[in-house]
């Protein structure tokens, strides 16, 4: 099948069980903005019969196409772990696609973190033919030492965000791209932290188109670039909530409403809310269990400052007391500075 001459729309994810449910809002908001056809196909990391059957049910609201691909797992037992925890192997088994689909010339491939706000059919038809892949410049790569500038990338190339891309599968299978991600994944594994996606960038670079960034605003993401946001917000074709910060775990993010507009159409939108619910009550455990000791944190965060001055306090008399004094000083400057990084660990908290 030549995908030029189809009328379908081909779109990739992948996912497992425990994100069968916001696979199915990404899925819906997408073929309720969408008018053509689409076709899905989910690299699949063990989802249920059950929750297979229940995505099917989307097809009520409107007709599409879905394909789940079972992935042989065992080939990413030696792949390095990602930075951020709340980012599973699974996205590694995007590397797979111009194989799996050896009669696909192009496809989209998204993050099952997001929502479609407009037609997905202005990101089909960007034209890819002299790239590998069209994507968004990323954010947190902006950052002074960010860990990107580590990488081996060309000099004027901006890392891009590869959780919304089309790819130009017909030149990967060309320029063997799979293979060089394996390989490019195993000799620079000490420098990833993000392993697919910096793999990604270091191999398909400096073949990578730049997308706008209404394919890819991310409204959970700190913009380095203010213009870049501006324009990513004026018409977001889709929201992607890129970074530990879901809509799911925290309702209160920004343009969580949207996403839950999505999931109410779903069958999972009642296990969605008992799952936050579920982890939410679980942390309370937790802190109850530990009252005495998040008090005293919390009483230290509100006097923060207060207990900074003192920390810098205690550190300057440690320096300049002899004897028992200067030991005195010191164990205080040890008691407060564990006091500073318990409150900003309380701050950072999930």
């Amino acid at each position: 099948m030549n995908i030029e001459s189809s009328p379908a729309i081909h779109i990739f994810f992948t996912a497992d069980n425990n994100y069968a449910k916001y696979l199915a809002v990404s899925i819906v908001s997408i073929v309720v903005n969408t008018e053509s056809p689409v076709h899905f196909y989910i690299l699949d990391g063990g989802i249920s019969e059950h929750n297979k059957n229940r995505i099917a049910c989307l097809q009520k609201i409107k007709s599409f196409e879905i394909e789940y691909i079972p992935i042989d797992c065992s080939r990413f037992n030696h792949v390095p772990k990602s930075s951020q925890k709340h980012i599973s192997d699974n996205t590694n088994y995007r590397f797979l696609i111009s194989s799996l689909k050896p009669d696909l010339d192009k496809c989209i491939f998204l993050d099952a973190d997001l929502v479609a706000q407009g037609d997905i059919a202005q990101l089909w038809h960007v034209d890819v033919t002299n790239d590998y892949m069209a994507a968004v410049t990323d954010q947190f790569p902006l950052k002074p030492n960010s860990w990107a500038k580590k990488l081996p990338l060309p000099e004027n190339y901006i890392y891009v965000n590869t959780g919304v891309s089309v790819m130009n599968l017909k030149k990967w299978r060309e320029d063997r791209i799979e293979e060089k991600l394996f390989d490019n994944l195993e000799k620079y594994r000490n420098l990833l932290w993000f392993p697919d996606q910096d793999t990604l960038n270091i191999t398909l670079a400096p073949h990578v188109q730049y997308l706008p960034h209404i394919f890819n605003a991310m409204p959970v993401q700190r913009y380095y670039d203010m213009d870049q946001k501006k324009e990513a917000f004026s018409n977001p074709v889709i929201l992607h909530w890129a970074g530990p910060k879901k809509p799911w775990k925290k309702p209160w993010v920004e343009m969580s409403h949207v996403y839950f507009h999505f999931a109410r159409m779903t069958p999972f939108y009642e296990e969605i809310l008992y799952v936050n619910l579920a982890e939410r009550e679980e942390k309370t455990r937790v802190v109850e269990k530990n009252s005495t000791v998040s008090q005293r944190i919390l009483k230290d965060a509100l006097q923060y400052g207060k207990l900074r001055r003192r920390y810098y306090r205690y550190r300057f008399l440690s320096k300049i007391m002899l004897g028992k004094k200067r030991k005195h000083y010191e164990e205080r400057k040890k008691s407060f500075r564990e006091r500073l990084r318990a409150v900003r660990r309380f701050i950072n908290s999930d």
